[in-house]
């Protein structure tokens, strides 16, 4: 019954979707804006914590209301070295939604911005068995409303380092350069293992994984929150005008 009724959610979501992209309005060709991803700390050690901040930036609208409103966009990093903690708004910004990799968030008042600023935050932990070495996090697929449209803009990422629990600081460019070494290992290891996995008949971890199917599903997901997002800055702005 449950997989019945999640079957049945999942085909509205992707009805939805069909009909929102056919309704959807084009946004003007010279419509853009950047992103900016920083991280509190560019070493950090198993088990602790680490902040990455979203911001929006060189923001050139002219359709819509003229700016950003809403965003949505995916979040990448490696499952194996940090789970998700908690998020965070601004001043401007709604605390972010986070769901399976996918934050979406509206300004307070419904309104459109048009400076640079940040729109929120993202804590991530260390797992206390994460590997060593480089990382990446990256936001992906990141469109901006502009209430009556939606613009796409270029991907960005942000490299840590995961340092052993021994480490210090004061030796982090010591500790850096062993790192890369045993990043590279870690690389050659991980693509032998997933290679023998396929071969066994194990799929990868989620996270890790190129599954057509959970990455369809998550594109149209991720399609219906950016319309749903529409609907309910609309409402805002309805609200704020009476």
């Amino acid at each position: 019954m449950k997989n019945h009724v999640r079957s049945k959610k999942i085909i509205n979501i992707l009805l939805i979707t069909v009909v929102l992209l056919f309704t959807t309005k084009v946004y003007a060709a010279n419509d853009s804006f950047g992103t900016t991803l920083q991280a509190s700390s560019s070493q950090v050690k198993r088990d602790d914590n680490i902040t990455i901040t979203m911001g929006l930036k060189d923001i050139a609208i002219e359709s819509g209301e003229k700016g950003i409103a809403a965003y949505t966009t995916g979040i990448e990093f490696d499952s194996s070295v940090f789970e998700y903690v908690t998020s965070s708004g601004t001043d401007k910004w709604e605390k972010p939604f986070y769901e399976n990799g996918l934050i979406t968030a509206t300004t307070n008042d419904g309104k459109t911005v048009n400076t640079a600023q940040s729109i929120g935050t993202i804590t991530l932990k260390v797992k206390e068995n994460a590997k060593l070495g480089e990382t990446n996090i990256k936001l992906s697929n990141f469109s901006g409303s502009t209430v009556t449209t939606d613009v796409p803009t270029a991907e960005k990422s942000v490299k840590v380092t995961i340092l052993d629990n021994n480490s210090t600081n004061n030796g982090s460019n010591n500790n850096s350069s062993n790192n890369n070494s045993s990043t590279s290992g870690n690389k050659t290891n991980n693509t032998i293992g997933k290679k023998e996995n396929i071969k066994s008949g194990v799929l990868p971890k989620t996270g890790k994984s190129n599954i057509m199917m959970i990455i369809a599903i998550e594109i149209c997901i991720l399609s219906a929150i950016i319309f749903l997002t529409r609907i309910i800055l609309l409402n805002k702005r309805i609200k704020n005008d009476k």
